[in-house]
Parts: structure tokens; sequence; C-alpha cells
């Protein structure tokens, strides 16, 4: 199979731990790659998740109190994401993320996401496995 960029990111994001080359295309053709210039609201705390994003070029921070003034709790750069869990449950937005910097993003919509779960329930499944692994993980290490 070719190199495919977005198909390397998505390989890194741990939701998709796990899955073959070939499911990892699927979910690539579903994205799109959108950009965003410096000091624009990518999603905001308490709106639905709807898309869940990588982040190809540029940083965003990860903002909890009002925009403004908010410090940023994190700062996410190239081959990082946000927005996993929207792609599952849909529920609104914990944090807000700013691009810091002009961004470049891969973008996958929720909607289109569970379509391809309800024609391929063994690719959920594996996701579900996944994400089962992470947690464990998570549940292994010892607290702060």
């Amino acid at each position: 199979m070719p190199h495919h960029p977005t198909v390397e990111l998505l390989g890194r994001v741990p939701l998709f731990e796990g899955l073959s080359r070939a499911n990892l295309s699927r979910i690539a053709v579903l994205a799109e790659e959108v950009t965003y210039n410096a000091g624009r609201v990518i999603v905001k705390k308490g709106d639905p998740g709807k898309a869940f994003y990588v982040i190809v070029e540029g940083t965003a921070k990860v903002v909890k109190g009002r925009i403004v003034t908010a410090k940023a709790e994190a700062e996410l750069g190239a081959g990082q994401f946000f927005g996993e869990l929207s792609l599952l449950d849909g529920l609104p937005r914990v944090a807000t993320v700013v691009a810091a910097t002009p961004l470049r993003t891969i973008r996958l919509e929720r909607s289109a996401f569970r379509r391809l779960l309800r024609e391929d329930p063994d690719l959920g499944l594996k996701i579900l496995e996944g994400m089962s692994r992470r947690i464990r993980r998570i549940l292994a290490q010892p607290p702060l």
C-alpha cells in the first residue's frame, strides 16, 4: 500500500491503535484537510462534539477559562490530536481549542465515522479493543 500521510497520522492516534492499514485507509477517506488562522477557535467548551482533529502543521492551545484571558492548559503540535471521544459520544466539549499559530488539520466528522462503523461492525469492535487496552494501561499507572 502506498505511503499516505493521513493514514500515517491516524495510525498514531490511540483510538485507532491496532487497526490495519486497510482500516485506517477507510477512515482516512472520510477525513478532510482544514486550515485555521492563528487565534481562530476550532472547538468551544460546551458545544456538541461533532468532529475529531489531528494536527498536521502548527500549534493549538487548549484552554478551559475565558478565551481572551485564558492560560493554555496544554499546547498541541504536529501529530497530536483532540476531540477523539467526540467521534464516539458526541457529548459537549470539555475544553476550548484555539489555533495558536496558523494551523493545518485533518478533520473527521462524527456522522461520517458513525456511518462507517454501521457498515463495518468489526471495525467498531477493533476500536473498542484498542480503547480497552488504553484504559488498562492508564489504570495500571501509579497515581501521581
